[in-house]
């Protein structure tokens, strides 16, 4: 207000808070201080030109549960109940939201890599299909693919950069998941998102912006 005279709503920190407030578990409330402050300043420390390169909450999350691993944790997957009519509502009104915003591509493609993944890890022998699935009736599944991957921001200008995107964090998540590494989704974006601005640089070396 004192440089612009404009009285602006943070509604992107808001939801970035109400985001590690579902998908962190904690008894002590200042891990959901630190996470969701370390999410909204990932925006304006860690930026390639004018523009951030990591999904805030992302950020916040892979903040909280490496620095603070004693303390903090991602949310586990049942706190929605784990029902899977549930699960198809929220998928069929998150593919919705998804056309209306022009991230369908990304999303679709995110859904259809991990699919595959899971079947590979199945065929390779790690668990059946509800180990290999289940997670996808999830409070975090649900945020981190409707919320996280589709952040205009931090994803891909065109329909098939997008794909790739989609897709790469999908194998990334199915290794990682393979491996046993616990918060695969949140560390394989994570992952992608800290090499963004290389993938920026080479779009605009391609005269795409």
């Amino acid at each position: 207000f004192a440089f612009q005279r404009q009285l602006l709503v943070p509604i992107s920190a808001y939801i970035t808070g109400l985001s590690l407030g579902i998908l962190i578990a904690s008894n002590d409330w200042r891990v959901y201080l630190l996470a969701s402050a370390w999410g909204v300043a990932s925006k304006y420390l860690l930026r390639s030109g004018d523009r951030h390169f990591f999904n805030p909450s992302n950020f916040g999350i892979v903040a909280a549960v490496v620095l603070l691993r004693n303390v903090a944790t991602v949310a586990p997957g049942s706190q929605w109940g784990g029902e899977w009519r549930i699960a198809l509502l929220i998928l069929i009104l998150g593919l919705l939201m998804m056309r209306r915003v022009k991230r369908l591509d990304l999303v679709l493609a995110w859904l259809g890599g991990y699919v595959a993944m899971s079947m590979l890890r199945v065929a390779l022998g790690q668990g059946g299909l509800v180990f290999a699935l289940g997670p996808m009736t999830g409070a975090e599944f649900a945020l981190f693919t409707f919320s996280m991957i589709p952040d205009p921001k931090t994803s891909p200008p065109t329909a098939n950069a997008r794909i790739v995107w989609g897709l790469a964090i999908a194998f990334l998540d199915g290794v990682m998941r393979f491996l046993e590494i616990r918060y695969s989704m949140f560390y394989a974006l994570f992952a992608l998102c800290a090499v963004l601005p290389l993938f920026r640089l080479v779009a605009t070396a391609r005269g795409v912006h």
